[in-house]
């Protein structure tokens, strides 16, 4: 699949630096909104930036908040509270895929 369109952030976590692919095709609730992998040679040149993971969280709610709710109907207090605890999960998902990530570099390099 072609990340053409998606947004694309470089994270640092505690065990290294991850790409966030933040998919357009999914809403902010969905399950596979973003996809985490380690940073090729081309996208540290392409993502000079790179974003802490606590200070990622706020923009992780942006980026939940934008992609919308897609087909769920809630009251507006109830869709606050996912958008935080999606989020939340999000950033959760992150870490564990670096950690996991990482390690299985280690243990084959």
């Amino acid at each position: 699949m072609s990340d053409r369109g998606d947004d694309r952030y470089l994270v640092v976590t505690e065990f290294g630096r991850v790409v966030v692919q933040v998919r357009r095709d999914r809403s902010g609730l969905d399950n596979d909104l973003i996809e985490v992998r380690l940073p090729a040679d081309r996208e540290l040149e392409e993502l000079p930036m790179e974003t802490p993971l606590r200070a990622f969280a706020a923009k992780m709610v942006d980026l939940v908040q934008a992609r919308g709710e897609g087909d769920l109907e809630a009251s507006q207090g109830l869709l606050d509270m996912l958008v935080k605890e999606k989020a939340a999960e999000d950033l959760s998902r992150i870490e564990r895929a670096a950690r996991r990530l990482y390690q299985d570099e280690e243990e084959s390099g």
